[in-house]
């Protein structure tokens, strides 16, 4: 009887680690991407005002919206 305790209360505790580490580590991997992307857009900003000569269609403003949508997309896929 205590044998059969003891597997059933191993396969439960070995499940709630798999299930807590899992949960973890797919909250490490959105913090990653959202530290990504914020670093990515803080790069557009001042990326977007020296190819701002190079693009005359666009403003400011859009071609630093275009950035950041590019750049969603790599970060978050499609």
């Amino acid at each position: 009887m205590t044998e059969l305790a003891l597997k059933g209360f191993s396969k439960v505790r070995s499940g709630f680690i798999t299930v807590f580490a899992s949960w973890i580590i797919g909250h490490m991997k959105a913090v990653g991407k959202a530290v990504e992307l914020s670093r990515s857009m803080a790069a557009n900003e001042q990326i977007a005002r020296q190819l701002l000569p190079e693009y005359r269609e666009h403003t400011y403003y859009s071609l630093l919206a275009e950035l950041n949508r590019k750049t969603m997309e790599r970060v978050y896929g499609k």
